[in-house]
């Protein structure tokens, strides 16, 4: 596993052995493990996606091979506005807009691995804080 300059978290397939490490280490929980060949799926659904093997872990690359080409990852691209993908270095994207404008939360960042993953909690969310719904029992 090695985290590239623009912060996407990568693994490299031809290191991987298998043994499951990562996914026990993994404070997310975002790793799977391949048991079964998942490449006759994948080429039936999109072809262009790079291969995968059985027996190695993997996890979301947001899609790095799109990216490459200059396109989003598929999850943005088809999420018709629910998932935006962008630079947040650059102060005039639309991410780095939709956090300034909005409450937004990151998964475990107490745990110093930054990251760059945030999700916008909704006007109808922050209406139920707001007249207790968050309640706490007693």
């Amino acid at each position: 596993t090695f985290k590239r300059p623009d912060g996407i978290v990568m693994m490299d397939m031809h290191r991987c052995i298998g043994c499951r490490f990562c996914m026990a280490g993994c404070p997310y929980g975002a790793r799977s493990f391949n048991f079964k060949d998942p490449r006759p799926f994948i080429k039936e659904i999109n072809p262009e996606f790079p291969a995968r093997m059985k027996g190695v872990v993997e996890k979301c690359t947001l899609c790095y091979e799109l990216l490459a080409v200059g396109k989003q990852p598929a999850c943005a691209e088809h999420s018709n506005g629910a998932i935006v993908f962008g630079d947040l270095k650059d102060p005039n994207s639309e991410v780095r807009k939709l956090i300034a404008s909005n409450f937004t939360i990151r998964r475990k960042p107490d745990l110093g691995t930054g990251p760059s993953v945030f999700y916008v909690i909704s006007d109808k969310d922050k209406s139920l804080e707001n007249k207790g719904g968050s309640q706490h029992a007693g």
